[in-house]
């Protein structure tokens, strides 16, 4: 090797070369350079890691990046950044750097701090940054005259043994000033500390060895998940999600892993009491609250609180954050009517999100594929005026589901509105769809009469049908008639305003039905709520860690800010003539100052 024949090294270690590579190894690690690089790259990792949302579904990561970046992130663990590989070992080595650099230095420091046994040498005191030769009077020439001077100033005197047989008064304030840079360096390693317990490393390794394996299939239900990627409710810190519908209880939630997740026990029964929420008046969510209450493995009551948005509730060092909310399989009630013999009464049919039904007497499919509860579009899509701050309006609940002709293939997007839209003072069931691979909507807007539905719509289409077929011509005479006798046969009473209203909203939904594809009409009746709140659980052990380290941090910026080493040496160099050195660790100027100061002081 090189470094065995360097003659820069001593004899000893050209003998023994794993003695050098042991001290240039050491002298790496408390090198300066090295923990400000290390600390560097630990700030930018913490900066991506606030930045970038961690451990949501790699579904949204695709949603949001697309499938190149997604990927780049995923290789570089970016996902998950404080609990990836190359985190943790920047951590760790900055920890050992720190160690290392806190280990070398506090013998010194600790001795610098102590209160010296002998004096300094006569070249260690020329050094100091201010010097000053004095001459007093007879009456001053007391070392002891001195001493009492200078602790009225706050310094704290000795007198110090010399060679020869001179006085020596030595004088300091703030001996412990050493104290900042201990704290600061020992709240970095407190800090990285409280990382690496809160990273969960035993998991890491685990999963690492292969003897922890993530699941992939998001799709199974909890009680049918296996044991052997169930977490177990111990002191180990975790991070994970659930979304738990009202009025049901669970003991575990799902913490996410890469792209798969294990099971996480909990050390209590969450019970999810109530769930509210509130809107502004545009529709958009203004706060969601989850009302919970906690159990042991008995039924014990353990704690109960509320949850909602940056306001997480805490017990036992579980805190639950309320992130999100959910429909949790809703109950919706449909209406479905014959368009080929409107006569037919309504058939009222229940369905859930996600269900697939037959329609049309199994000639068609429908899937229900969404709810939405609340929508906002502009005033002027429904042609209202706008009004002041108010230009969006809240449309309310929106079912979207789809129908596939079994025959064609052909499969049609509807959206169906619960709440009736009124314009032009009549209200109107609105229907919406399109053809799957078009993005054109076309609108169905049915009237409502005057029981609230589109029942007495529905039977002027069929009295119409009837007058066709026999032999009536389409004029508005017959239709005007025919209205008149439907809403006489129904019971419907309108004013001749209302009929008027009524009839001209008929004849546009009547035109509109020319293009309708389907030969039934499917339209949200009723709506029963249920939500799910979605929670996010954390327990970090750590922070308790991470908050001793805050304190001494703030403390040792103190130390370092506040309290500044001075130092004085006032030697007797004759009878009536003193020689006075000084220093101060920081503030120079100030201490110039203070320095002049006292030798007009000891002077007079």
């Amino acid at each position: 090797m090189a470094i065995e024949h360097s003659p820069s090294l001593p004899e000893s270690y050209r003998r023994r070369p794993w003695n050098a590579s042991a001290r240039l190894i050491w002298q790496a690690l408390v090198s300066m350079r090295l923990a400000v690089h290390l600390l560097l790259f630990v700030a930018i990792a913490s900066i991506i890691g606030t930045i970038l949302q961690q451990q949501v579904s790699y579904h949204q990561y695709v949603a949001q990046f697309g499938p190149f970046w997604y990927r780049v992130f995923a290789d570089l663990d970016l996902y998950d950044v404080y609990r990836c590989g190359w985190y943790i070992g920047l951590v760790a080595f900055l920890v050992l750097s720190t160690a290392s650099c806190v280990t070398r230095n506090t013998p010194t420091m600790l001795r610098d701090m102590a209160a010296p046994k002998r004096a300094p040498g006569d070249k260690f005191l020329q050094g100091r940054q201010e010097q000053a030769a004095l001459t007093v009077s007879e009456d001053s020439a007391s070392i002891i005259h001195w001493e009492k001077i200078l602790r009225e100033r706050g310094y704290h005197t000795q007198q110090l043994p010399q060679k020869d047989s001179g006085e020596l008064l030595f004088a300091q304030k703030g001996r412990f000033y050493r104290f900042g840079y201990l704290f600061t360096h020992f709240a970095i390693i407190l800090f990285c500390a409280g990382a690496l317990y809160n990273a969960n490393l035993p998991l890491k390794i685990q999963e690492w060895l292969g003897s922890v394996r993530p699941l992939h299939n998001f799709s199974l239900p909890l009680e049918k998940i296996p044991q052997r990627h169930w977490l177990p409710a111990d002191d180990s810190p975790f991070r994970g999600i659930i979304s738990i519908p009202v009025g049901q209880s669970v003991n575990a939630m799902f913490e996410l892993v890469g792209d798969g997740f294990l099971v996480q026990r909990l050390p209590f029964t969450l019970h999810l009491d109530h769930f509210t929420i509130t809107h502004y008046r545009n529709g958009i969510a203004k706060s969601f609250i989850s009302r919970i209450s906690l159990y042991d493995d008995h039924g014990k009551l353990l704690h109960s609180g509320i949850a909602y948005p940056n306001h997480p509730l805490t017990y036992d060092g579980v805190s639950i954050y309320q992130t999100s909310y959910s429909d949790a399989e809703s109950q919706l009630v449909f209406q479905s009517r014959s368009l080929v013999d409107p006569g037919l009464a309504a058939n009222a049919f229940t369905a859930r999100v996600g269900q697939n039904l037959q329609a049309g007497s199994s000639n068609y499919q429908l899937t229900v594929e969404k709810l939405k509860i609340n929508n906002t579009i502009p005033r002027t899509d429904l042609g209202i005026p706008e009004q002041s701050g108010h230009s969006m309006i809240n449309v309310g609940p929106i079912v979207r589901y789809q129908v596939t002709d079994r025959k064609t293939g052909e499969i049609w997007i509807y959206k169906s509105y619960l709440r009736a839209l009124r314009r032009h003072g009549e209200d109107f069931l609105l229907l919406a769809y399109h053809r799957q691979g078009t993005g054109t909507e076309q609108y169905l807007a049915i009237p409502e009469g005057p029981h609230g539905n589109i029942s007495l719509f529905v039977h002027y289409l069929g009295a119409l049908e009837t007058a066709a077929a026999q032999g009536a011509e389409a004029s508005p005479r017959v239709f005007r008639q025919t209205l008149t006798r439907v809403t006489t046969d129904h019971g419907a009473n309108l004013t001749t305003a209302q009929e008027d209203s009524f009839l001209h909203a008929s004849l546009i939904a009547l035109h509109s039905l020319h293009d309708y594809p389907l030969p039934f009409l499917i339209t949200l009746h009723h709506l029963d709520l249920r939500w799910s709140a979605g929670l996010e659980m954390t327990k970090y052990p750590g922070m308790q860690i991470v908050y001793g380290a805050c304190f001494l941090l703030v403390g040792g910026i103190f130390i370092l800010f506040y309290v500044p080493r001075k130092r004085l040496w006032i030697r007797k160099q004759g009878n009536q003539q003193f020689q006075i050195s000084g220093d101060s660790s920081r503030n120079q100027e100030d201490f110039h100052q203070e320095f002049l100061g006292i030798t007009e002081e000891l002077q007079s």
